[in-house]
C-alpha cells in the first residue's frame, strides 16, 4: 500500500489510449470503500468517457490545463454539506470526501493510471456539461489517463515529471501531545 502511496504524483505527460470500463469502476470501488461519519458516504464521483461529452467537459477547463485535454477520462468529484454529518458548525463531508478520493487516487496508480487532480476549470460550465445540480459542489477534476510522451508539455511541466517529490519534514506537519511553533505555517515562511 505504502508503494502505491509513494508512487502517486500528478504527472501531466498522458496516453490518449482509452481506459476499460472495468478499470475505471475499480476506482469507484475503491473510493466507496471510505469511511464516512454516520456511514452517509456525501461523496458522488462522475466519470465521463463519451468523446462528445468529454471534448465539452475539456472546454471548461483553465489554459495552465492545456495538457488534461488528452485525458481519455475525467472523474468529477462531488459532494454537499447537507449529504454529510454535522457536529456544531462542524461539517465534514470534504474530509470525507477527501477519503474516499485519496482511496480512489491510490487504486488508479495500482491499475497503471496517472491520475491528476485540478481545480482549474469553471465550474458552472463543468456542472452543466455533466447535469450536476447547482446547489451542489464540484470539487475537483481528477484527470486520468495512460502514462504518455511528454511531447506538447511545457518545459515547465517537462521539467515537473522528472523532479524529486519534495515534502514537508515530519516534525512541520506533526507533533506528539501538543501543537508546536514549527507547525504553523506562517511561522515557517
Amino acid at each position: 500500500m505504502l508503494h502505491a502511496i509513494e508512487q502517486r504524483r500528478a504527472f501531466r505527460a498522458l496516453d490518449t489510449k482509452p481506459i476499460e470500463k472495468e478499470t475505471l469502476l475499480h476506482l469507484i470501488e475503491a473510493a466507496a470503500t471510505a469511511p464516512s461519519g454516520m456511514n452517509n458516504q456525501p461523496w458522488r464521483f462522475v466519470t465521463t468517457t463519451e468523446p462528445e461529452r468529454l471534448n465539452a467537459l475539456k472546454e471548461t477547463l483553465s489554459p495552465g490545463n492545456y495538457w488534461a485535454k488528452r485525458a481519455p477520462a475525467i472523474i468529477a468529484v462531488v459532494t454537499n454539506n447537507e449529504w454529510s454529518m454535522k457536529l456544531g458548525d462542524r461539517v465534514y463531508a470534504p474530509f470525507e470526501v477527501g477519503m474516499a478520493t485519496m482511496a480512489l487516487q491510490i487504486q488508479a496508480v495500482s491499475e497503471g493510471l496517472i491520475i491528476h487532480p485540478i481545480a482549474g476549470f469553471n465550474e458552472g460550465a463543468a456542472k452543466e456539461v455533466l447535469g450536476i445540480s447547482e446547489e451542489d459542489s464540484l470539487m475537483v477534476l481528477l484527470i486520468l489517463g495512460y502514462p504518455g510522451s511528454e511531447e506538447g508539455l511545457s518545459d515547465k511541466h517537462r521539467q515537473g515529471e522528472h523532479s524529486a517529490r519534495e515534502r514537508f519534514p515530519l516534525d512541520r506537519i506533526h507533533a506528539f501531545d501538543g501543537w508546536t511553533g514549527e507547525m504553523n505555517p506562517k511561522a515557517t515562511t
